[in-house]
C-alpha cells in the first residue's frame, strides 16, 4: 500500500513538474515578447508567475531526484570499485541519516516560516497570498521524508518491499 502510494505520488510529481516547466516557458516567453514585440504590452504579472514556477520547479525537481537516487550525493568512496561492503552499507546509512536531518529541518523551519511570513503576505501585482510560494519548503520536506522512508525500506528491508514475500522466520 505504501509503495503504491509512493509510485502514484511520483507520477503526480512528474506530471506537475512538466506543467510547471510549461508555465515557466510561457511566462518567460511572454515577458521577452513584451519587451521586443511592439504589439504585445509588457505585462507585470508574468514576472510573479515565473518566480512561482521557478521555485516550485526547483523543489519538485529535488523531490523527484531524491526518489530516483539522482540527487546530490558525494561518491568519494565509490570511485575505487572494490569498496568493503560493510563500509558501503555504513555510508548509505550515513547518507540516509544526513538527508533525514536536513529533511526534518526543512519541514520544521519551513512550516514555521510559512506560518510566520507566508500567510500574512500578498503579492503586490496579482494579490495572490504568498503562502502558496512559502509552502513549497515544508511540502518538499514532507515529500523527501516519504521517499527517504521508501528508499530505506527498499534498500535495507528488502523482504518488506517485495509484494507477497514473507519476512524470514514468518510462517
Amino acid at each position: 500500500m505504501f509503495f503504491k502510494f509512493c509510485d502514484g505520488f511520483a507520477k503526480f510529481l512528474d506530471a506537475l513538474i512538466v506543467l510547471v516547466g510549461l508555465i515557466l516557458i510561457l511566462s518567460v516567453g511572454l515577458q521577452v515578447a513584451g519587451r521586443y514585440v511592439w504589439f504585445i504590452p509588457p505585462y507585470l504579472w508574468p514576472l510573479e508567475v515565473t518566480n512561482f514556477a521557478l521555485i516550485w520547479g526547483i523543489f519538485i525537481g529535488s523531490i523527484v531526484c531524491l526518489r530516483e537516487n539522482r540527487h546530490f550525493f558525494v561518491d568519494v568512496f565509490q570511485m575505487r570499485g572494490d569498496i568493503n561492503p560493510r563500509l558501503h552499507k555504513a555510508l548509505r546509512v550515513l547518507h540516509y541519516c544526513v538527508t533525514g536531518c536536513i529533511t526534518l529541518i526543512f519541514i520544521w523551519y519551513g512550516w514555521i516560516y510559512f506560518l510566520k511570513w507566508g500567510v500574512i503576505q500578498t503579492s503586490d501585482i496579482t494579490g495572490v497570498n504568498l503562502g502558496w510560494l512559502y509552502v513549497s519548503v515544508p511540502f518538499a520536506g514532507v515529500s523527501w521524508l516519504v521517499f527517504l522512508v521508501e528508499g530505506f525500506i527498499k534498500e535495507f528491508l528488502p523482504c518488506a518491499s517485495a509484494p507477497g514475500r514473507q519476512p524470514q522466520g514468518a510462517d
